[in-house]
């Protein structure tokens, strides 16, 4: 049996267009934000997603790309939209996890983050010490329970170049403490 449509909010029926209003895209941007922090370019990304699949189409009219941006100016201008802040979070989130300078970088720049922005995030990222954090948090080398065991060196440097350090500083980071240097 069929339900009855929603009288008050009209029909639901999947793929019948629905007007994007910019009441619709502030709540939808306010929602997508209140779980969590995110970039202009990434609200941008959500809210022409949400706005094609509702209008039905694959590809956004210049009105529908207006809304949009005045959507995202409101949001700056209330201070819910701040690249520099969330770069500056961000930074210091994979900087806890150890990543290097440039793995940092390039999370920065794939969510939409200005390459300006990006510098000043990580500007005192020290790529030494971050292999080490790395290291430790990975228990690879000496931080391995057991001890530091020759035959995993390879494997080791081969985690620390996926998280982005070259093969200096990854032999530095893997070094026992008196052989540093």
């Amino acid at each position: 049996m069929r339900k009855p449509a929603n009288k008050q909010h009209g029909s639901k029926r999947p793929g019948e267009p629905r007007p994007v209003t910019a009441s619709y895209l502030r709540n939808a941007a306010t929602h997508y934000l209140s779980g969590r922090s995110a970039s202009r370019e990434m609200v941008r990304q959500t809210l022409a997603r949400r706005a094609k699949r509702r209008l039905c189409v694959t590809a956004l009219e210049d009105t529908t790309l207006q809304l949009i941006e005045a959507t995202l100016d409101g949001l700056a201008e209330v201070g819910l939209l701040d690249d520099a802040r969330f770069a500056e979070a961000r930074a210091v989130s994979l900087k806890g996890k150890g990543f290097s300078r440039r793995r940092i970088g390039l999370g920065l720049k794939a969510k939409g983050v200005t390459a300006e922005l990006v510098e000043v995030a990580q500007e005192d990222v020290d790529d030494l010490a971050q292999a080490r954090r790395f290291a430790e948090r990975k228990r690879l080398g000496r931080w391995r329970p057991g001890g530091d065991d020759p035959g995993l060196r390879d494997k080791d440097l081969r985690a620390l170049a996926r998280a982005g350090f070259g093969y200096a500083i990854a032999a530095k980071a893997l070094a026992a403490v008196g052989d540093e240097d």
